[in-house]
């Protein structure tokens, strides 16, 4: 499997992940636990992180390490978890899956109580393996793979299943949009990228559209030249192209477009969010939108979303996307279940999970036993204009896929 293979979700400005991938490489622990942890007599609750703080999944996932330690200083700073305080420790996976179950045992180690785990199923397939193996439970920062699950019933993603996310591309082209030609452009670097194109152009056709074609490319592709002469060889140009894929080879796929003078509305998955892939080389960039969980351009509908964003950039951090919320939103999961289970054992901290009906962390988060993927999550269709990200409209799919 390519080491770059996603995905899902993005990452923070670089001066920001400077900062955070030296702290992870350097293997030190972070932590806003006092030298003394809680009361006397008791050991902190440690959440581990295990993720891409290097490599080339740093854009993506460096800025989780930054949004969790920030839920953990608040809290400690509310009094911790069971009368306890909180410690969080990282590993670094280089962005290679080679280095997927050596950076959760060494979280284990260092005696974490529960990890998260990178999004992209292979990168954090090892680390979820062998820390649900040791009774733990283990918590994606957003993959969106059905098959999560085969690592075992401690295992859990905050991420949505991709059959819902191509369904609400699909259903916003149509019903948000009125258009009536699709044409898909997927990235074969990543399961992620099929799924998500077959889900888009199968819930576009059920809308009523037409999918003119489709086409593939890799990632690392260095021209997509071939594929543009398709498209503009077609009878009928397409309104709506699906582009599913993720920087570079998303960034590459989307200026070929444009120079080539295809002007189709470009709507992708949320491994294209944020500007920093177009904000130097495209800045007038228009007419392109990701389906993400959260608008990070002060717009979203839920005032805990924009109070948390407007805190990261407060401290310094240049917001992209959703990582940096989706570090934060794991310590308050977990921890709120550990709250709820009175425990950090594993069964009961999943038992607790479980019950998670839109629990606040900050956006609402819904667990069953069964299905331990969000199916309920209302998203955000965020646009761009003239070089600037805003929200296009917040809505949940209708009559999502069926899970299982």
């Amino acid at each position: 499997m390519n080491t770059s293979s996603l995905l899902r979700r993005r990452g923070l400005g670089l001066a920001a992940l400077a900062a955070v991938t030296a702290l992870a490489v350097s293997g030190c622990t972070a932590t806003t636990a006092s030298d003394n942890g809680g009361s006397s007599g008791d050991k902190p609750i440690t959440i581990g992180i295990a993720a891409g703080f290097s490599g080339v999944f740093e854009p993506y996932e460096g800025p989780s390490l930054t949004g969790a330690k920030i839920a953990v200083d608040e809290i400690n700073a509310a009094g911790g978890v069971l009368g306890r305080k909180v410690e969080l420790v990282s590993a670094d996976n280089g962005s290679d899956v080679n280095n997927s179950t050596t950076a959760g045992q060494q979280l284990l180690d260092k005696g974490a109580d529960a990890v998260i785990t990178s999004i992209d199923l292979n990168l954090g397939g090892g680390t979820a393996s062998v820390v649900s193996s040791a009774g733990k439970v283990a918590m994606s920062l957003g993959g969106g793979s059905l098959q999560w699950a085969k690592f075992g019933p401690l295992v859990y993603s905050l991420g949505t299943p991709v059959t819902s996310d191509g369904a609400v591309m699909g259903q916003w082209a149509k019903q948000k949009k009125g258009f009536s030609n699709a044409y898909l452009l997927e990235d074969t670097s990543t399961d992620f990228g099929k799924d998500l194109c077959e889900a888009f152009g199968a819930e576009f056709e059920k809308e009523g559209g037409k999918v003119l074609g489709a086409d593939t490319f890799d990632n690392a592709d260095n021209s997509l030249a071939s594929q543009v002469t398709r498209i503009k060889g077609l009878a009928e140009q397409p309104d709506v192209i699906g582009l599913c894929s993720y920087p570079p080879g998303g960034a590459l796929a989307v200026k070929t477009l444009r120079s080539s003078g295809i002007d189709a509305a470009v709507i992708s998955g949320s491994g294209m969010a944020g500007d920093f892939w177009f904000k130097e080389t495209m800045p007038q960039l228009s007419d392109v939108y990701t389906a993400d969980w959260a608008s990070v351009w002060g717009d979203d509908p839920s005032d805990a979303i924009n109070s948390l964003v407007k805190k990261f950039r407060e401290d310094g951090i240049d917001v992209q996307n959703t990582y940096g919320i989706m570090g934060y939103t794991a310590v308050y999961a977990l921890t709120k279940a550990i709250e709820s289970a009175g425990s950090t054992e594993g069964t009961k901290v999943a038992d607790a999970l479980n019950a998670f009906q839109g629990v606040e962390v900050p956006f609402p988060l819904t667990f069953t036993k069964d299905v331990h993927l969000d199916t309920q999550r209302e998203y955000r269709i965020v646009g761009v204009t003239d070089g600037k990200p805003h929200l296009d409209v917040a809505m949940k799919p209708d009559n999502p896929p069926a899970i299982g």
